[in-house]
């Protein structure tokens, strides 16, 4: 994500330039059009003032806003609401809970190879998930696993395992035994799948960005250069 968003931030910045000084400088110009002005060039004036006349409020509030943010998610309850909104996000959310289940299973697998008990290991795997939300997923499982649940069943009703690690799970406790290596390979095919999607979005941000960018340049030639055209146009007429 850091090539759209530096991307982005570099949009920002000129939009803010140019908004702070360039147009106040063409205002009033615009303005002997009297009620003629085009509504682009009207919302361009009107953003420019209000970040003009509250500039340094909108920056300190945004300030604020990022602070208390992560005042909240830096508690227990907030941190588990954020982590469980970043994994109902479009496209990120999936490969992050695609990305999680690929650690999750891996370590489960290496867990399991190395001969740890497995209300152990998924003991240790709730505290090293990375996502408080799937974390406490996992400690669900733990106990349902400790009370005597077959872990194919306890998986199931966790709620965050997609079919094919349940149907992998239940083929390795029920008939070949070899949950561990059925595992590390649930977890290779995750992790190529994660891969191959973060190509794919990477291949289709920059589209995006390339018509974001568009877009943004348009709106802005149409609100400096329409009024230019109304007034041409009526210097041509009185002429």
């Amino acid at each position: 994500m850091r090539y759209p968003l530096i991307v982005i931030g570099v949009i920002g910045i000129a939009i803010a330039v140019i908004t702070i000084f360039v147009i106040p400088n063409f205002a009033p110009l615009f303005k002997v059009l009297g009620n003629d002005i085009p509504l682009p060039t009207r919302i361009i004036m009107g953003t420019s003032e209000i970040a003009r006349a509250h500039g340094i409020s909108l920056i300190a509030g945004a300030i604020l806003a990022l602070f208390a943010f992560r005042r909240h998610i830096a508690t227990e309850a907030g941190r588990y609401r954020w982590d469980r909104f970043k994994l109902k996000l479009p496209v990120l959310g999936e490969l992050l809970h695609l990305s999680i289940l690929s650690r999750v299973t891996r370590s489960l697998s290496i867990s399991l190879e190395a001969g740890l008990p497995m209300i152990q290991a998924l003991t240790l795997l709730s505290r090293s998930s990375g996502n408080e939300y799937l974390g406490e997923r996992l400690v669900r499982l733990r106990d349902a696993v400790e009370r005597g649940e077959p872990l194919s069943n306890a998986a199931g009703g966790a709620g965050i395992f997609t079919p094919l690690v349940l149907q992998m799970v239940l083929v390795g406790e029920e008939e070949t035994g070899e949950l561990s290596q059925l595992l590390e390979e649930v977890s290779g095919y995750y992790q190529r799948e994660v891969d191959f999607r973060l190509r794919n979005l990477t291949a289709m941000l920059e589209p995006l960005l390339i018509i974001g960018v568009g877009a943004m340049v348009l709106i802005l030639a149409l609100g400096v250069f329409l009024p230019m055209w109304n007034m041409i146009g009526k210097v041509g007429h009185t002429g």
